[in-house]
């Protein structure tokens, strides 16, 4: 049965890094990765960008790239307002003993992602080259391969990789200010821009069976490795409504768990057994999930997905011309974006999106830091775009302090 309601077992966590940012070392792990120290390499020419348009996921490209065991992790993120009653799920800080309210969402492990490409390289590989030259056309962008080795390399390549593979901080801050909002989402068109992992269009889309929610990311890999898988496992392949079933975990991982046992010697009896495998505790070694076989099974299950969602890759300077809209209607009720304005030359174009994509009475939120070093971009500059265009109200609606302060701007038409 395919249902976007949000529900899970309450958890207990030993730590937390609070999306507000009061929480001391704001940097836990590759969930929340500060994206303020970039790596970041120009791209050839301007010709590299790629176009924009629809991502079918129904077609056979995108049904083969989805794995046949999907490998996930709990993104755990406290709710803003405790006691606003907007949380999953409650958590215990083992700490303080103290409880807190969170949102949990369910993301796909960025290692499976590279297990899987590295993987398919091997495939591509064995196969001749007449095959190799009808798997991969001039319009279907990076293979999984490229793109992790530039991953590898920088964080960003101007044109070419835009970071999609991994979480930012400002996109749980951005999924704990919505679910402190608790707006009704029943009717409404939803767009995240530079979705990546894409967690707060994911938490919109689980708040009602009626909402739409369109996701939009530089390159179509992002969207088939990260995106998709990301989707089902919130929608119509959420785990905590799956049979409990045994997980077995495969020899590679066995063999690394005993290795590092025994590194660690026999100081205590217990440390010879394998511990338990805890999703909450941040071990994700045996969680995981089976997807259909076949092709036809695997089509119903994104089916589905097509219904309430669209998936749109490309640059930013196209969407409008892609989207077509013929009236206010077709516009956006709420455009999300988070961590999208590291780059002063991208402002334009995505200011241009968003303004010509909003719905009159609509709203956007801008989740950014206010200042990227190595790149450039700061929020302010931003600002000063939209308060030069003069066709926005625009204003501070969540500040976090840090190394580098946090921001929600919210963008409303001028009456």
């Amino acid at each position: 049965m395919f249902k976007f309601n949000f529900s899970a077992a309450d958890l207990d966590v030993d730590d937390f890094e609070l999306a507000g940012g009061q929480h001391e070392g704001d940097q836990a792990d590759e969930l929340s990765q500060p994206l303020e120290s970039l790596s970041v390499v120009s791209s050839p020419s301007p010709s590299t960008l790629v176009p924009t348009s629809q991502l079918d996921i129904q077609s056979r490209s995108c049904l083969q790239s989805l794995p046949q065991t999907l490998h996930f992790e709990l993104a755990q993120i406290p709710v803003l307002n405790q006691g606003s009653g907007a949380a999953t799920a409650i958590a215990i800080d083992t700490k303080t003993g103290n409880k807190k309210e969170i949102v949990t969402i369910y993301k796909r492990n960025l290692e499976d992602v590279k297990f899987q490409i590295a993987q398919e390289d091997d495939d591509f590989d064995n196969i001749d080259d007449d095959n190799k030259k009808e798997s991969k056309t001039k319009d279907s962008g990076l293979g999984g391969a490229e793109m992790l080795a530039l991953a590898g390399k920088s964080d960003l390549v101007k044109g070419v990789y835009e970071g999609g593979l991994k979480t930012w901080e400002c996109a749980l801050d951005l999924v704990a200010y919505l679910a402190e909002q608790k707006e009704n989402y029943d009717g409404k068109k939803v767009l995240e821009l530079g979705c990546g992992s894409a967690l707060p269009g994911i938490y919109v889309l689980t708040q009602s069976n009626l909402v739409r929610v369109d996701l939009q990311d530089y390159n179509d890999q992002v969207l088939k490795l990260v995106t998709l898988p990301n989707v089902l496992l919130n929608t119509c392949l959420r785990p905590d409504q799956q049979p409990a079933q045994e997980v077995e975990e495969d020899e590679d991982r066995k063999e690394m768990a005993k290795s590092e046992g025994d590194q660690e010697g026999d100081e205590d009896e217990d440390e010879d057994e394998e511990p338990e495998t805890d999703p909450a505790d941040g071990d994700f070694r045996a969680v995981e999930i089976d997807l259909p076989d076949t092709e036809e099974q695997r089509l119903e299950l994104v089916k589905k997905v097509d219904a309430h969602t669209k998936f749109i890759m490309g640059d930013w300077s196209g969407l409008v011309d892609l989207m077509a809209y013929n009236s206010e209607d077709d516009k956006y009720d709420l455009i999300l974006t988070s961590e999208t304005i590291y780059a002063e030359e991208s402002h334009p174009k995505l200011f241009a999106a968003i303004k010509n994509s909003l719905k009159r009475g609509g709203k956007a939120l801008v989740a950014a830091k206010s200042f990227y070093f190595g790149v450039g971009g700061d929020i302010l500059s931003f600002r000063r775009l939209i308060e030069k265009d003069g066709v926005f109200n625009v204003k501070v609606v969540f500040s976090a302090q840090a190394f580098v302060r946090r921001e929600i701007l919210e963008l409303t038409f001028k009456v």
